[in-house]
């Protein structure tokens, strides 16, 4: 079956590295259209009965979900600011988002003492990047190894058999313009490939980075990871905040995705938060276990976060980013063609009928999802 083992094993592993490359993206949007289905079916087993849905805990809702899976929940600690930090009255209680890189440096305080390197808290844009890493690594090495072949290509004796095959069509055509020329011909269609693949591949990372600095989910998870810390430690001093959320919640476990946050709950808060500032010249810092300075920021907020405009948002980046799936059908096409001429076989039909499989059902599956909508 194997005519050329080393073109065809570069092949396969070429394919299933692209495909690899899509899985972040083809997660993105399962996870986003399971979350949105979990919320809708919730509403649905309740009769639609306002009094039941709003004591739904947090783990049933949308918001919830697509925040602590975009984001590293258990790294966020890491990016709050120390009580003790000289970083102004009026500053946020955690380092902003940096789309620009994948790697932060956190400070361990004002003396700057434990500084660390850590992966930023864009979960899903490390996701991507890690999962295409081969991808970019074996096109670098097979480019430049193309390259080298066309510098050298005078020692390579047995590329003119080897490119055509042995036809006389081909040879003579292989004639006219001389081995270097052909062989040049194939490296500018190779770099127009990569070039298009570095150039969406961009496109994406752009886009993901749009679903953080675009929508409410950064200043959402973090509040959340605030009252998860306090919820946790426990601590007396912060109890007219805690007793709040405990009281309104029929679990006992001290997490705040079980517990619920409904208007109730949200003015009891907001009045309880802004009882507590009344008598400060800034916002109180709240006693906890690693001196973090929280001070429950955008807590005015809390019911916008999970109104239907703050979830469209991040429906519609994600609608989006998935998008680009048709641009790596497109890359996936170039190599199972070059594959199925090397097998010289009717694979060929096989694999269009797979392409056009893939095709239908992922338009199937956007047309339902607009329908739904």
């Amino acid at each position: 079956m194997f005519k050329n083992y080393e073109l065809e094993i570069f092949l396969l592993i070429l394919i299933s590295l692209i495909i690899i490359s899509m899985i972040p993206l083809i997660e993105l949007k399962y996870q986003s259209d399971l979350y949105e289905n979990i919320e809708t079916f919730n509403k649905y087993c309740l009769n639609y009965d306002i009094s039941l849905i709003n004591n739904l805990e947090l783990k049933d809702s949308y918001m919830w979900n697509i925040s602590a899976y975009i984001y590293d929940f258990k790294n966020l600690s890491n990016f709050f600011y120390k009580k003790n930090e000289n970083i102004g009255v009026n500053a946020s209680d955690y380092i902003e988002l940096n789309r620009d890189v994948s790697k932060v440096v956190v400070s361990g305080g004002s003396t700057g003492s434990g500084d660390k390197i850590i992966d930023n808290v864009m979960g899903i844009y490390n996701y991507y990047l890690n999962m295409s890493l081969g991808l970019f690594i074996l096109l670098a090495i097979f480019f430049m190894s193309q390259m080298y072949i066309l510098i050298n290509i005078s020692r390579y004796t047995d590329l003119t058999q080897c490119i055509t095959q042995g036809t006389q069509s081909s040879q003579s055509t292989l004639g006219d313009i001389g081995i270097s020329e052909y062989f040049r011909y194939y490296i500018y269609g190779l770099f127009v490939y990569i070039l298009l693949f570095i150039i969406f591949f961009s496109l994406i990372l752009k886009k993901l980075t749009e679903l953080y600095a675009d929508t409410d989910t950064y200043e959402y998870i973090m509040l959340m990871k605030e009252f998860d810390i306090l919820l946790k430690e426990n601590k007396p001093t912060n109890a007219f905040i805690t007793d709040i959320l405990k009281k309104h919640s029929k679990n006992k476990i001290r997490d705040i995705s079980y517990k619920t946050i409904n208007s109730a709950v949200a003015n009891e808060l907001l009045t309880a938060y802004n009882k507590k500032n009344a008598t400060y010249y800034e916002k109180a810092k709240y006693d906890n276990n690693n001196n973090h300075k929280i001070t429950l920021k955008n807590i005015e907020k809390i019911e916008y976060y999970n109104s239907d405009e703050s979830k469209n948002k991040v429906k519609n980046k994600v609608d989006d980013i998935f998008r680009f799936i048709y641009a790596y059908l497109f890359f996936l096409i170039v190599p199972i063609y070059i594959l199925s001429i090397s097998l010289q076989g009717n694979y060929i039909y096989l694999l269009c009928t797979l392409i056009v499989l893939i095709m239908f059902s992922i338009s199937v599956y956007n047309i339902y999802n607009t329908l739904q909508n």
